[in-house]
């Protein structure tokens, strides 16, 4: 005989399953998101998306309103240095940390006469040098869009979201005009590159610290020694910065035995790197200026503080803290801090607001532009020129 049970019963035992449920569904997002406090903010954002989305009169992009709203909670702790970033961005920056971007291999100026935007450097064996661009082209429209009035930055985003072929405009400076077919694809970008100048005075120039370019400085370094150099200027200049590794590999290279890096934890514990007994023994400088970030700053103050090289140029900024990227489920990321880094000395380049050059020098306005846009001619850059001075005078002594 079957047993029957009331309605009433029922009903109850319905009831206790759902809140049975409910607690089960609340223990899991207290475990997951780190306790009641989050639980709650966590529901706050879901009500005000909500909101938003059912009651706003009008039309919301609600990914858009999602990422403002990821982004303001990391802004909130204050620190210039972390960021959250969408799946887009994250892709980018991970092609960035590899020296790699979608584009077509070119570098721009702007033409003051035509208010466009002129070809100034070509990439060896890119996209653009296959087409027959050629250097000194003016870029006069994007497949068919004028590109009058609008900035570097623009162009750069127009032709970074091409997919497949697109029609370029050119025209050269006979007043030509030509239509050539390229499409973007991933370009390395060289990090390192190095030349010897008069005199033997070797030239590195760092562009970053990402993949490759602690074995790349060393290459350059030693070549260039081995050529004969009589001395190293290293320009660090507009370097923001890379890869904690690939800054330690070139440190290592070119100090000798002692600590060359350190880092605290949030802790405050301390862990310290250190290069062995072979190094380069040169007379060298290193060129910095306000846009020299993290690595690039710690690149400086390492040889300045071993008495390795001289600092010549402007003040840094005082980037000190390292990050990490925490990548999300749906590809986006947080790119938050979680180290304080030092000087082999303990100094810390926050606290001090950055690194202070042995010889200042500055460059004007059109010098500064030159130098951003990587065609500042070396006959016109006072800072490099003062480099090259000091090291001479270091090699007479």
């Amino acid at each position: 005989m079957k047993k029957r049970f009331s309605v009433p019963t029922l009903i109850v035992a319905c009831l206790a399953s759902i809140a049975l449920a409910i607690l089960c569904i609340t223990s899991v997002f207290v475990f997951k998101f780190g306790g009641k406090d989050s639980f709650i903010s966590a529901a706050k954002f879901a009500a005000i998306s909500n909101s938003i989305e059912n009651h706003y009169v009008g039309e919301a992009d609600m990914e858009k309103v999602s990422d403002a709203a990821y982004s303001a909670m990391v802004e909130a702790i204050d620190d210039r240095w972390s960021y959250y970033m969408t799946a887009e961005q994250y892709e980018a920056y991970k092609q960035y940390q590899k020296n790699s971007y979608t584009g077509i291999g070119i570098t721009i100026e702007a033409d003051e006469g035509s208010g466009l935007y002129r070809v100034a450097v070509i990439l060896e064996d890119s996209p653009a040098q296959r087409a027959g661009v050629k250097i000194g082209d003016l870029i006069c429209a994007i497949d068919g869009k004028t590109l009058a009035g609008m900035t570097s930055s623009d162009i750069k985003k127009i032709i970074g979201e091409k997919k497949g072929e697109f029609e370029l405009l050119l025209r050269a400076d006979d007043g030509t005009e030509r239509s050539v077919t390229v499409s973007t694809e991933l370009v390395y970008s060289k990090p390192v590159l190095y030349e010897m100048l008069e005199d033997g005075i070797g030239y590195i120039k760092i562009k970053n610290f990402e993949t490759n370019s602690g074995e790349d400085i060393n290459a350059a370094l030693d070549e260039l020694v081995s050529n004969g150099a009589k001395g190293i200027v290293f320009d660090v200049r507009n370097n923001p910065g890379g890869l904690l590794s690939e800054l330690l590999k070139a440190l290592d290279h070119i100090l000798p035995e002692g600590d060359i890096f350190v880092s605290l934890d949030k802790d405050g514990n301390e862990n310290v790197r250190t290069s062995d007994t072979s190094c380069v023994k040169i007379p060298m400088t290193v060129l910095i200026n306000e846009n020299s970030y993290s690595a690039a700053e710690f690149f400086g103050a390492a040889l300045s503080e071993y008495n390795w090289a001289a600092l010549v140029g402007s003040h840094t900024s005082g980037k000190a803290r390292s990050q990490i990227n925490i990548e999300l489920s749906d590809g986006s990321a947080v790119h938050i801090s979680t180290n304080s880094y030092l000087t082999p000395n303990r100094v810390d380049l926050a606290k001090e607001g950055g690194l202070k050059p042995d010889i200042d020098v500055g460059l004007d306005d059109e010098a500064e532009i030159q130098l951003v846009a990587g065609l500042l001619e070396h006959a016109k850059d006072e800072q490099l020129i003062s480099a090259i001075k000091t090291i001479k005078e270091r090699v007479d002594k």
